[in-house]
């Protein structure tokens, strides 16, 4: 008897009495999540692929989950509204489960996000925690199918991979080739005259026949599931011509086997699927060795003030280790899980939760990494190391990025048609085979298909880009993603903040004028000095950085662009420009220079002239990169400076001062609306806006800590290697351009040949990836060989 199959998991019916809208079912579990999915109208699950679900009929008891120990070690994040949990899904396999998981708010409304991570196999879920418990999540995960996996690794922060299922269709794929090559080798020696194998050659067939019956449901199932989804989607993906290629041999052997026609192409099938998947393992291990999310944590400098025996020192927070004690002042992130000891904690979880509530915290209490602090300074100790996969996610994420993706659109043309042009091909070379030789028909055909497959034309831009990114990366220029470099190829406009950015911080020269300062006032000054990451504030608190046991600051707040202010030991201190001192937003600085006035109780009492130093060679910088783009001097300092920027830097520079964060951000809005493409360097601290605005916003690292808001992190050491990083980035845009046509030439070339009838389609599949090992090796050598010739490396 035929047993039907389960709509929802494709298992086999062992009985036809389980069923509900005349749709059968294979237990009561599927039926269960099959009646959720559909109470909440999510039954779009089913349409984006047949049989997506997994049964579950065993009940799993998730109360372990609720106890503080485990709980604590398993969650992302927690307070008094919201939960940030984790949690590994081996289920995850397709894009049916994809959209299930990420509208799951729909099943629950206790749950508020929950995003997806396919290749990891892992979902991000926040939800409501006054009312909703995690073993609750963990249940409704397991009763719609997707049953999360809670080990001792998981715990611990152990890596677990679930991705073995190519391993396993290599293997059989291999396992079925070697096998039906061996059962081929006797036509292949032509004993089609030995009377014994005339006589049992049925059975050999029959043996190839079964042996390609995994080739084709299982080891091939990709290919065919991608080609189905792209058509369904009505976009013609590279996948389309592999599975008519695979399938045209599969029934052509069919067919010769049925009429006794011949032994088909089953050696051929197998060889082919064979290689192809060995093709795509090489090309998802080159690409993860060059994937820069993955690597660009192991090498740049987001450094971290650590207190060792009342000593500060700048260590790189890859360093850090449970039990150390750190420092975080005003605008900066929390690098670890740690207990505040000290200060007051005025934190904003916006980069954790979305939200940009200030949350007070006292001494004692649990913060979470990646918090920014939005106060004075507070000393934390770190609880658990480093978990640098969460800096990741905050570089990487979604929120920080305002810019465009801008595509290839060369290669979005390309690929929009390649697959057409590719099928109109196929047919008329079949025709004319047909007229020719019809024997050979199937064969000509499926070598087409597969030799002309694109693969080189869409790695052509990652492998580039992820090269350049690792070269950069180690030079001091941390770039966010392959995307930034093609914006970064299309810049015509630079504008350069001034202090901190042109100017060098540790060689300032520094001179006060007012009443006479004590020890007392110094020590209150430098108090409220050491809260602030504002490049004049710490020119200022170097300068009396040998007074040590800083007194503690409440209150303290800090004005963009403007100036800080607290209390010290009830008095309040500000420093600032000399209209923030006086609160009148009109007054400058009449002899224009760079001025940093005081006040203690309302009352001025002086102010530190800065004279700034600038960066060495910053004439010869500024001269070659006038050569290539349009230049812009813009500073919330005075102008008296100008005049000897006009001197120092090329004619065609221009130069505006006076200007606020908001001022900044309307000018290169202005910018762009006519048609520039503007990159921003800044420090970070008040260029904020004008960062996340910009086209690419580089941040200058002067031992700051981490900015999840910019494009490139650059060490400020590598200053005058500017013009260089830039112009490798438009020559790596060039390369990307060869290799595209080396990838088209090398498909012009196989096509050719596979017309002709010189190719089998077993040294198609062969030759595939011969095509993606050309676009590797030139490259990697032509991105190094540029570096190189550059002086990069």
């Amino acid at each position: 008897m035929l047993h039907k199959k389960c709509y929802h998991c494709g298992n086999k019916c062992i009985t036809n009495n389980i069923y509900i809208n005349n749709l059968f079912f294979c237990c009561t579990g599927c039926i269960t999540i099959y009646k959720i999915i559909n109470k909440y109208n999510l039954l779009k699950f089913y349409e984006l692929n047949k049989n997506p679900g997994f049964s579950h009929k065993k009940k799993y008891d998730f109360s372990y989950l609720d106890t503080e120990t485990i709980y604590k070690k398993i969650i992302s994040y927690y307070d008094k509204k919201i939960t940030i949990v984790s949690f590994n899904i081996p289920t995850i396999h397709c894009s049916s489960c994809i959209w299930l998981l990420e509208n799951i708010t729909k099943i629950e409304k206790n749950i508020i996000k929950s995003t997806v991570n396919f290749t990891k196999k892992k979902i991000n879920i926040t939800y409501k925690n006054s009312v909703y418990k995690l073993s609750d999540l963990a249940n409704l995960l397991t009763k719609i199918g997707y049953k999360p996996s809670i080990t001792y690794g998981n715990i611990n922060n152990y890596n677990i991979n679930y991705n073995n299922y190519l391993l396993y269709k290599i293997v059989i794929s291999f396992f079925c080739f070697g096998n039906i090559m061996l059962l081929s080798f006797p036509e292949y020696l032509g004993s089609n005259s030995d009377e014994w194998f005339i006589n049992h050659n049925n059975f050999f067939r029959l043996l190839m026949f079964i042996l390609s019956i995994p080739i084709i449901s299982f080891s091939s199932i990709d290919y065919f599931r991608d080609a189905f989804l792209g058509l369904k989607n009505k976009y013609l993906n590279i996948e389309i011509p592999i599975s008519i290629g695979i399938l045209v041999l599969f029934f052509r052997s069919i067919y010769e086997l049925i009429y006794n026609l011949g032994s088909g192409y089953f050696d051929s099938l197998s060889g082919l699927v064979f290689f192809l998947l060995l093709g795509k393992n090489l090309q998802l291990k080159t690409f993860k060795y060059l994937s820069f999310d993955n690597n660009y944590q192991y090498f740049y400098p987001i450094y971290v003030t650590k207190l060792t025996n009342n000593l500060e020192e700048k260590i790189i927070i890859s360093n850090l280790k449970k039990g150390d004690i750190i420092i975080i002042k005003n605008e900066e992130i929390i690098p670890a899980d740690s207990i505040l000891i000290d200060g007051l904690a005025m934190i904003d979880n916006s980069f954790i939760t979305g939200e940009s509530n200030i949350r007070y915290k006292k001494i004692g209490d649990y913060i979470y990494a990646g918090a920014k602090q939005r106060g004075g300074m507070i000393k934390l100790k770190i609880i658990k190391n480093v978990d640098k996969s969460y800096l990741n996610n905050l570089w990487i994420n979604e929120a920080f990025r305002n810019k465009k993706l801008n595509n290839n659109t060369r290669l979005n043309l390309v690929s929009k048609y390649f697959t057409i042009i590719i099928l109109m091909i196929s047919i008329i070379s079949g025709g004319y085979w047909y007229i020719k030789n019809v024997n050979r028909v199937f064969e000509i055909i499926s070598s087409i298909l597969i030799v002309a497959c694109p693969c080189g034309l869409a790695l052509s831009t990652p492998f580039i880009y992820g090269n350049v990114i690792h070269i950069l990366g180690n030079k001091g220029f941390y770039i966010r993603d392959i995307y930034t470099i093609e914006r970064l190829s299309k810049i015509t406009y630079l504008i350069f903040d001034k202090t901190g950015t042109i100017t060098e911080i540790d060689k300032s020269n520094i001179q006060y004028f007012g009443e006479y300062i004590g020890y007392d006032k110094k020590l209150k000054i430098v108090s409220l000095l050491k809260n602030s990451n504002h490049p004049l504030c710490k020119i200022l608190y170097k300068k009396f950085s040998y007074i040590n046991s800083p007194k503690i600051v409440t209150g303290f707040e800090e004005s963009p662009g403007k100036g800080i202010k607290g209390l010290v030991d009830g008095i309040e201190i500000k420093v600032g420009k000399y209209s923030y001192i006086l609160n009148s937003k009109n007054i400058r600085n009449k002899k224009k220079d760079t001025k940093v006035f005081l006040s203690f109780d309302k009352k001025t009492i002086g102010f530190f002239k800065v004279k700034n130093f600038f960066r060495n060679k910053l004439r010869k910088i500024f001269k070659t990169l006038s050569k290539e783009y349009k230049l812009l001097i813009m500073s919330g300092d005075n102008d008296k400076e100008k005049k000897y920027l006009k001197y120092l830097l090329p004619s065609k520079c221009r130069f505006l001062f006076f200007k606020s964060p908001i001022d900044k951000y309307k000018i290169i809005n202005n910018l762009q609306k006519i048609g520039e493409r503007v990159i921003m360097f800044g420090d970070g601290i008040n260029d904020t806006l004008a960062l996340k605005k910009s086209d690419v916003g580089i941040v200058l690292s002067n031992n700051n800590s981490f900015c999840p808001n910019c494009d490139i992190i650059m060490d400020a050491r590598s200053f005058e290697r500017i013009p260089i990083f830039l112009k490798y980035t438009k020559i790596s845009s060039k390369l990307v351009f060869i290799s595209f046509i080396i990838s088209i030439i090398y498909n012009m070339i196989g096509l050719s040949v596979a017309i002709t009838g010189y190719l089998t389609p077993i040294i198609s599949a062969i030759l595939m990836p011969l095509s993606f090992i050309s676009v590797l090796v030139f490259s990697v050598l032509s991105s190094w060989i540029t570096a190189y010739k550059l002086k990069i490396i």
